[in-house]
């Protein structure tokens, strides 16, 4: 199934809504080598607030309440609001030719579609009736489906022994239906190592 046409329609919604509160799962990540110039872990969306310290909230999973302030495909997150709250999505580490176990943390019995790109990651588009945004943009390929079990869904992924793949940035997001409530996970995203 091709993913790039639903959310390029979910941009253009969102678009012509408006500038308008979503609040998603994420953490913030500081640019290193900087003062005060931060970004959205997993990704390459920035982020600042003018409400909030985000020094503060560096390294820890929250409910980010957030206004795009960007432009159609760069998207510059204003963050409004920080409730913390636990990691949905986990990754895990990449290195060449290894297996790693990627998880999805929800309730018992709920439907959990993980999603993988190795591409540059900048969108942002948030989606009626679901709760969050998708960030991970047009290209992601379905990597698994199920049904979390004690609260967590878990899929293995070997990375290629490809010596090309060092240095890339490996995003992940996942889909989450809790009672039949849907809900996009937190971005994580690892760079392949040696």
């Amino acid at each position: 199934m091709r993913f790039d046409s639903i959310f390029s329609a979910a941009l253009l919604l969102t678009a012509a809504l408006g500038a308008q509160t979503t609040t998603i799962r994420g953490k913030v990540e500081d640019v290193q080598g900087t003062a005060n110039q931060f970004f959205l872990d997993g990704t390459n969306i920035t982020v600042f607030s003018t409400a909030l310290d985000l020094n503060a909230w560096q390294g820890q999973q929250a409910l980010l309440d957030v206004v795009d302030v960007g432009v159609p495909g760069a998207p510059v997150l204003r963050i409004d609001a920080a409730t913390p709250t636990t990691k949905v999505m986990d990754m895990g580490n990449l290195r060449l030719g290894q297996t790693k176990t990627f998880e999805v943390f929800a309730a018992t019995g709920s439907a959990a579609f993980l999603f993988m790109d190795l591409t540059d990651n900048s969108g942002f588009a948030p989606v009626p009736g679901f709760g969050g945004a998708w960030m991970m943009g047009g290209q992601p390929y379905l990597l698994a489906a199920g049904f979390t079990t004690a609260g967590v869904f878990q899929t293995s992924f070997t990375t290629p022994n490809d010596p090309g793949l060092v240095g890339i940035m490996v995003s992940s997001q996942a889909i989450v239906s809790t009672q039949g409530a849907w809900f996009f996970s937190n971005v994580d995203g690892k760079t392949v190592e040696n």
